[in-house]
C-alpha cells in the first residue's frame, strides 16, 4: 500500500506537508528547494540535493547547524540543473556555495552541468560526492559505491565546520577526508515494495533477506533465508571490517539507519547486537544513532554507518542542530 493521491502531485503533496511540520524553512519557488530562515549569508552555504523518495533526507537538516539548503527532485531523481542554480541563487549572494551530491550517474551529472553553468557567472563552488556504500555487483564483484546514509553525517560535520567559519577550500578537503572513511552496508526484508519503473528491480519470498541492496530497488550480492538479527549483523560488521581494516581502540560513529518499515523495537535489538560485535573487537563508539534518518520509499530494511573519527568530527556531531529530523 502507498498512502498517496497521484503520482503526478507527489511533489505538490510533499511540498504541502514540509511546510506545515518545517516552519523554519522557507520554500524556493517552481522548485523543492528549501532554505533555512536562519541563515544569515555569512558563512560558506552547505546544500544538498537528491530525489523524493528518501526522507526526511535533505530537507529534514536544513537548519542552525546543519545544512543552510537542500533541493530536491521527482521519486528518485534528482532535481533539475535549473532547480540547482535556481535554488542555489536565492540562498547566497556571496557567490560561493559548497554542495553534498550522492553517487548516482543522474545526481552527479546535473550538478556537474549546473556547477558549470554557476562556475561561468563568476561563482565558486565546491563539493563532495558521497559514495559510502560498499556492496558489490552480485555478477562483477565491483564496489557499488552509491550515496547512501553516511549522507546524514557529512551533512551534519559540514553544516557544523561552515557554521564555524570554515572556508570553501577548508569544507573541500573535510569533506575528502570524510569520504574515505565512510562505509555504509544495508539489508533489505520482504514487505519491500517499489513503484516505480526501474531496469534493476527485485522480488523476496516471506523468509528471504536480501544483502546489499541499493536505495532505489537495484539488487544486492545475495539472498539467504531469513536470520536472526545478530546473524544479519554479523554478516554487515564482517563486511564492514574488510572494508574499514580497523584496529583495537580506534575510535567510529555508528548510525543504524532505518530504510522503511521496521519498529523502533527491531532497530533497537539490532542496534545492540552490531553495538556488542564492535565492542568485542574493541573498538571505541563516542557517538551512536539511531533512527529512520535515510529512508528508501518502498524498502523494508535497515543499514549498518561507520565513520572513522578525526577530530573536531566527533564535537561536530555532538554539537546541537535545530532542523526537524535531527533530533541531539
Amino acid at each position: 500500500m502507498e498512502l498517496l493521491n497521484s503520482k503526478g502531485q507527489l511533489l505538490d503533496d510533499l511540498r504541502r506537508g514540509i511546510q506545515l511540520v518545517a516552519p523554519d524553512l522557507k520554500l524556493v519557488s517552481k522548485t523543492t528547494g528549501f532554505i533555512a530562515k536562519s541563515f544569515a549569508d555569512k558563512t560558506i552555504p552547505v546544500i544538498a540535493l537528491g530525489g523524493a523518495g528518501h526522507e526526511p533526507a535533505d530537507w529534514g537538516y536544513v537548519g542552525e547547524g546543519m545544512l543552510c539548503a537542500s533541493i530536491t527532485g521527482m521519486l528518485f531523481k534528482p532535481p533539475s540543473v535549473a532547480e540547482i542554480i535556481r535554488v542555489t541563487k536565492q540562498v547566497t549572494k556571496q557567490k560561493q556555495a559548497f554542495f553534498i551530491v550522492k553517487n548516482f550517474p543522474a545526481d552527479v551529472k546535473n550538478f556537474t552541468q549546473a556547477s558549470v553553468c554557476l562556475q561561468k557567472e563568476g561563482w565558486q563552488v565546491a563539493s563532495c560526492v558521497v559514495n559510502d556504500d560498499i556492496s558489490v555487483d552480485s555478477e562483477l564483484l565491483v564496489k557499488e559505491r552509491r550515496g547512501l546514509a553516511g549522507t546524514v553525517l557529512v551533512a551534519k560535520i559540514l553544516g557544523y565546520l561552515a557554521h564555524q567559519g570554515a572556508s570553501l577550500s577548508q569544507l573541500k578537503q573535510v569533506s575528502g577526508q570524510l569520504v574515505a572513511n565512510l562505509t555504509t552496508l544495508g539489508v533489505a526484508f520482504y514487505g519491500s515494495e517499489f513503484q516505480v519503473s526501474l531496469k534493476k528491480e527485485f522480488t523476496l519470498k516471506k523468509d528471504e533477506l536480501y544483502y546489499g541492496v541499493g536505495v532505489h530497488g537495484e539488487p544486492g550480492y545475495r539472498k539467504e533465508r531469513l536470520r536472526t538479527s545478530e546473524l544479519i549483523a554479523r554478516e554487515l560488521v564482517n563486511k564492514l571490517r574488510v572494508n574499514q581494516r580497523w584496529y583495537p581502540q580506534e575510535r567510529y560513529a555508528i548510525l543504524i539507519n532505518g530504510l522503511g518499515k521496521l519498529t523502533e523495537l527491531e532497530k533497537l535489538i539490532f542496534t545492540a547486537d552490531v553495538v556488542e560485535l564492535l565492542q568485542v573487537e574493541g573498538i571505541d563508539l563516542p557517538f551512536i544513532k539511531v533512527g529512520d534518518l535515510f529512508t528508501a520509499n518502498g524498502l523494508a530494511g535497515i543499514s549498518v554507518t561507520l565513520l572513522k573519527l578525526h577530530e573536531p568530527w566527533l564535537e561536530a556531531l555532538n554539537a546541537p542542530a535545530k532542523t526537524y529530523a535531527w533530533h541531539q
